[in-house]
């Protein structure tokens, strides 16, 4: 009869075995330069800049509220308030 190997040995063999397979994984999805694609930027962005800022949730389900009410988008309310701000500081309006 055989005799049939250790639990130590076995588990031995596992662990080489996951090593071997999570370095295979890890270098298997880590992008190369070949496979990452650059996406066009849309025209309508085309020299403009993005403004960001922190809020309370219940101010952006204020202005959703208020951009239903009103049939506006986000954007068009911020560029609304930001006309109103630049002409109450003597500045063109240019926020489209």
């Amino acid at each position: 009869m055989q005799k049939k190997p250790s639990l130590a040995s076995a588990l031995r063999q596992s662990s080489e075995s996951q090593k071997e397979g999570a370095v295979t994984e890890k270098t298997a999805t880590q992008p190369s330069e070949k496979n990452l694609t650059v996406s066009p930027t849309p025209s309508n962005r085309i020299g403009k800049k993005s403004i960001t800022g922190w809020f309370d949730a219940d101010v952006l389900k204020q202005l959703k509220m208020i951009g239903l009410d009103k049939d506006m988008s986000i954007q068009q309310m911020v560029g609304e308030a930001l006309n109103d701000y630049f002409a109450k500081n003597g500045k063109p309006q240019i926020a489209r």
